[in-house]
C-alpha cells in the first residue's frame, strides 16, 4: 500500500511532539488534500502541494493570526483587552493585566499551533531533501518551507525564549529523546531561523520574476525578515545590509495612502512583502480550501461590539447585530501618541462616540455608545461586509471574513534600515522621513528615539509592540507608566505552557515563573 501523507501532516497528541512515556497517542489533523510520498518524490505538483501543507498552517489562530495579537497587543501600551468586562478575550484578561500563569491556555494553544505548523514545514523538508525533481524547483520549495518555519520560530523565540528545536521529522522510538523534550538556547533557536533564511535568500525568486507566485514568499520576504531578526540580535550590520537589499532591488515601495494597505483594495500591493492570503490567491497558498481558506475569526475577534441595526450598503443587507467581539482595542494612550495631521491615526483607529453615530469608510454605521461597546476599535483588522469580498456563506458569515494578515510591510523595512543606520554610520533621515512623508508629516532628526516613536505609530495593532519594548528595553518602564505590574527579570518572557512540562516528564524547564 502506498503511505499516504497528510498535508498538515500527522503530529502527537496535545504537544505535538512531547508524549509521556507510558502513552503514546495520534491526532490526525483534517487534511486539506493529500499525496503520496512516491508523487512527492517525483512529481514537481505533488511537491507542490506538499509545501502548500505549510502554508495551511498560518490560517490557525494560533500561529499568525488572533492569539499572537493577544500576546504581543494586548499586553502592551497599544491595545486593550476590551469587549465586555466578563468577556475573558480568549485569555486576554490575563495578559491585559499581567495576570497569566504557565497555567493559562492560550500559551499552549500558542505552542501547539506553531508546532504543528513546524512540524508540517518539516515533513515537506524531509521530503523534498529525497525529491528527484528539478533542483531549482527542489530549492525554491524548500526555500519556502524554511522561510515559514523561520517565522514560526522567530514568533516562538521572541514569546518564550529558547524552544525546542526541532528541525527534522522524529520517529516514534526518538520523540521521547531528550533533544525532543528540552529547550534549546535562544540563541541556538535564532541559528535555526537565520541559516534559514539565508537560504531562503539565496534561493527564493524576487517578486514578480519567473516563478514567483503571488502569495508566496519571495527573496524579498526573506531578506526582510532577516532584516527583522539581525535586528532583535542587534546585528546592525546585517540589519542595514539585508533591509537595504529590499529597499535597492525597486520591487517595494509605499502605497500612497495608508489606510488602503489594510483593505481588500491594498491586498499584495506594492508595500507588501508577505501576507497570509485569504482571497483571489487563497488557491495558490492554501490548496484550494473554501470557507476555511481564510484567517478565522481574525476581523470578527476585532470587529465593533454591540447592537446595530440592519443595513443595506451597495445593494447587500446585513442583518444587524454586531461586527465581532470587540477585543484588541486601542488604547487611549496609543491615540495620544499620533502627532496632529498624522493620517496614520485615522487608518489605525475607528472613534465611537456616546453623542452621535459613527460612520466607517463603506459607509457601515455604527450606533453611539453604549449600543456600541467600546471607545475605540482596530481599524486594520475591519472587513466590510458590503464593500469587500464576503465568505462563501455569505455577508452575514461574520467568522470567516477573507482579510489578509498582513507579515511584513515595505514601510517597517525602511524603519529597519533607519534603526540599524544609525548603529553602523549611515543614512537614517531619508528612510525614516519617507514613512513620515506618507503620513502627512514633516521631517524629524533620524535619532534612536524618534525612529522607535515613528515604529509605534506605524505598526500599531499589527503583532509588534510588545515584542519592540522588550527588544528595546524599555518594557518595565512603559508598562508601569501605563499601570501595569510588569516585573523586570520575569515578564519579558511568557511562562513555558505548564501541560508542554507534564508531558515532558519536567524536563522542559520553566522560564522565571
Amino acid at each position: 500500500m502506498k503511505k499516504i501523507l497528510y498535508i498538515t501532516t500527522v503530529v502527537l497528541v496535545a504537544s505535538i511532539l512531547f508524549v509521556t512515556s507510558c502513552k503514546r497517542s495520534f491526532l490526525d489533523v483534517p487534511p486539506q488534500g493529500k499525496t503520496t510520498e512516491e508523487q512527492a518524490l517525483i512529481d514537481p505538483e505533488a511537491a507542490n502541494k506538499l509545501v502548500t501543507g505549510a502554508y495551511n498552517n498560518l490560517y490557525l489562530p494560533g500561529t499568525v493570526g488572533l492569539k499572537l495579537l493577544i500576546i504581543a497587543d494586548v499586553t502592551s501600551d497599544d491595545s486593550d483587552k476590551g469587549s465586555v468586562a466578563t468577556d475573558p478575550g480568549f485569555d486576554g484578561i490575563f495578559l491585559d493585566n499581567f495576570t497569566y500563569t504557565p497555567n493559562t491556555a492560550i500559551f499552549n494553544d500558542f505552542w501547539v499551533d506553531n508546532y504543528k505548523a513546524i512540524t508540517s514545514a518539516n515533513k515537506a523538508l524531509d521530503i523534498l531533501g529525497k525529491s528527484t525533481i528539478d533542483e531549482g524547483i527542489r530549492n525554491r520549495l524548500s526555500g519556502e518551507a524554511r522561510f515559514i518555519r523561520a517565522l514560526l520560530y522567530f514568533n516562538m523565540v521572541r514569546t518564550f525564549g529558547g524552544v525546542v528545536k526541532l528541525t527534522t521529522v522524529p520517529s516514534l522510538a526518538q520523540a521521547n529523546n531528550d533533544e525532543f523534550q528540552t529547550r534549546a538556547s535562544k540563541e541556538e533557536i535564532y541559528k535555526v531561523i537565520t541559516d534559514d533564511l539565508l537560504f531562503s535568500v539565496a534561493n527564493l525568486p524576487e517578486k514578480g520574476a519567473d516563478g514567483a507566485v503571488v502569495g508566496r514568499a519571495t527573496k524579498g520576504a526573506a531578506q526582510a525578515l532577516l532584516a527583522k531578526v539581525y535586528m532583535y540580535q542587534e546585528n546592525w550590520q546585517g540589519a542595514y545590509e539585508m533591509s537595504n537589499a529590499v529597499i535597492t532591488s525597486q520591487k517595494y515601495d509605499l502605497a500612497p495612502v495608508y489606510a488602503d494597505v489594510f483593505r481588500e483594495k491594498g491586498v499584495n500591493n506594492i508595500e507588501s512583502i508577505f501576507e497570509v492570503e485569504t482571497g483571489n490567491y487563497a488557491n495558490q497558498t492554501a490548496g484550494g480550501l473554501a470557507c476555511d481558506a481564510v484567517s478565522k475569526n481574525y476581523s470578527n475577534f476585532q470587529g465593533p461590539r454591540g447592537s446595530f441595526a440592519t443595513q443595506t450598503i451597495a445593494g447587500k443587507t446585513y442583518n444587524g447585530g454586531d461586527l465581532g467581539f470587540g477585543l484588541n482595542t486601542p488604547t487611549s494612550n496609543l491615540a495620544d501618541a499620533y502627532e496632529t495631521d498624522d493620517v496614520r491615526k485615522a487608518g489605525t483607529i475607528i472613534f465611537t462616540s456616546d453623542v452621535t453615530t459613527t460612520t466607517l469608510w463603506d459607509g457601515f454605521v455604527l450606533p453611539k455608545r453604549p449600543d456600541v461597546v467600546n471607545e475605540r476599535y482596530n481599524y486594520k483588522g475591519y472587513h466590510s461586509p458590503f464593500l469587500e469580498t464576503n465568505s462563501c456563506l455569505g455577508i452575514n458569515d461574520k467568522d470567516s471574513k477573507p482579510k489578509n494578515i498582513r507579515i511584513i510591510r515595505f514601510a517597517e523595512v525602511l524603519l529597519i534600515n533607519a534603526e540599524a543606520a544609525t548603529h553602523v554610520g549611515q543614512d537614517a533621515a531619508t528612510p525614516l522621513n519617507k514613512v513620515r512623508q506618507r503620513a502627512n508629516l514633516g521631517t524629524v532628526a533620524p535619532t534612536v528615539a524618534n525612529i522607535w516613536k515613528e515604529r509605534r505609530v506605524e505598526l500599531a495593532m499589527e503583532g509588534d509592540r510588545f515584542f519592540d519594548l522588550v527588544r528595546t528595553g524599555r518594557a518595565a518602564a512603559v508598562m508601569t507608566a501605563v499601570g501595569k505590574p510588569f516585573v523586570t527579570g520575569k515578564h519579558e518572557l511568557f511562562p513555558i505552557p505548564q501541560l508542554q512540562r507534564d508531558l515532558s516528564g519536567g524536563r522542559l524547564t520553566q522560564n522565571n515563573y
